[in-house]
Formats: C-alpha cells, sequence, structure tokens
C-alpha cells in the first residue's frame, strides 16, 4: 500500500506536520471506502480525461485539502500555491 506525501512542501514545515496530515489525509480515503492507491489511480485518469471511479477521485481531492488543512492551517487562502499530495516514489 502507497503512502500520501506532499510534494514542494516547503521549507518551514515540520516533519511531524507532514506526518500529521498525511495520515488525516489517509484517514479520510479509508473512510470513504477507498485505499490509497485507488484514490490515486483515480485522479490520474481524471487527469488524463481517462474513464475514471469518480467517488474514488473525490476522496483524493477531500484528503488533499484534510492534508493541506493540518499542514498549513484551516484557512485556504493561507495554503502555498506549489504543494501537491501525491504517494511516496511517484
Amino acid at each position: 500500500m502507497a503512502d500520501l506525501c506532499i510534494l514542494d512542501v516547503g521549507d518551514d514545515v515540520s516533519a511531524e506536520a507532514i506526518e500529521r496530515g498525511c495520515q488525516a489525509g489517509e484517514a479520510l480515503i479509508k473512510a470513504r471506502g477507498f485505499t490509497v492507491d485507488q484514490a490515486y489511480q483515480a485522479v490520474l485518469s481524471r487527469a488524463n480525461n481517462e474513464r475514471h471511479n469518480s467517488k474514488a477521485a473525490n476522496a483524493w481531492d477531500a484528503a488533499e485539502d484534510a492534508t493541506f488543512a493540518v499542514v498549513y492551517g484551516p484557512d485556504r487562502d493561507d495554503w502555498p500555491d506549489d504543494p501537491v499530495l501525491s504517494i511516496e516514489g511517484a
């Protein structure tokens, strides 16, 4: 099973905050009935305009929001533009 990670996270974010955020994102994906791999594949397929499980892709979107809320705070206006939720080794 793949673990979540954040690409281009920024220099001022602690490893602990990243870990807590990724755990929150993974828990949300699992709560919606998907694995991290299923949600990741769905969002990649959606990005390529391929057939995909929209509920799994939406779970990924929600997980990204949950992860970033933990890492950067609840106000989306405070989030940097560069970070992207991904999986280890992608």
